[in-house]
């Protein structure tokens, strides 16, 4: 069952998240300054926000796209699944801009970037083990992972992200 995030999460995209991204800022554009909530993203809003705020969001948005459609292939494309699935009502994922909570969670959360790691103290977590290169509590199905830019999170740490939680997840 996936955790509510409605009531002490800020950000964009599924209440009910089963995947929940945690970035250490907003898009810099007023609607998003404003949230006090999760709100989900309406259909084409994601691509205009890309295109207002340019290649950093595209690339943060591009990284989850294909990190989603890898663990949940709904869409035939990972394109697809950007455009017409990505943070939208139902759509079982959510970027968060609130702290991470430190409490255990049925959904994966994943914190982007070393700095804001260290800055919620989570790098100081006891059960945090090393796998394929990334830090992450098992307990609290948290994993520490580089911020999401083609560099620091490449397609081949992107398939190692993917078959780490793939590992871990129960049979339905």
């Amino acid at each position: 069952m996936p955790t509510d995030t409605a009531n002490t999460a800020i950000g964009l995209g599924d209440s009910q998240a089963r995947l929940v991204v945690f970035a250490p800022h907003r898009p810099p554009l007023e609607a998003y300054q404003q949230l006090n909530g999760v709100k989900p993203m309406a259909p084409g809003e994601l691509a205009a926000l890309v295109e207002a705020t340019g290649n950093h969001w595209r690339k943060i948005v591009n990284l989850y796209a294909k990190l989603l459609h890898q663990l949940e292939p709904v869409e035939s494309r990972w394109q697809d699944c950007r455009d017409q699935r990505l943070l939208q009502a139902g759509s079982g994922c959510a970027l968060l801009f609130s702290p991470p909570p430190l409490a255990s969670s049925d959904a994966w959360q994943l914190v982007m970037g070393k700095a804001y790691a260290e800055a919620c103290s989570l790098d100081r977590l006891a059960d945090l083990r090393t796998d394929d290169g990334f830090r992450w509590s098992p307990s609290r199905r948290l994993i520490l992972t580089p911020y999401f830019d083609y560099r620091a999170l490449s397609n081949a740490r992107l398939d190692d992200l993917y078959r780490l939680i793939d590992s871990q997840r129960q049979p339905e």
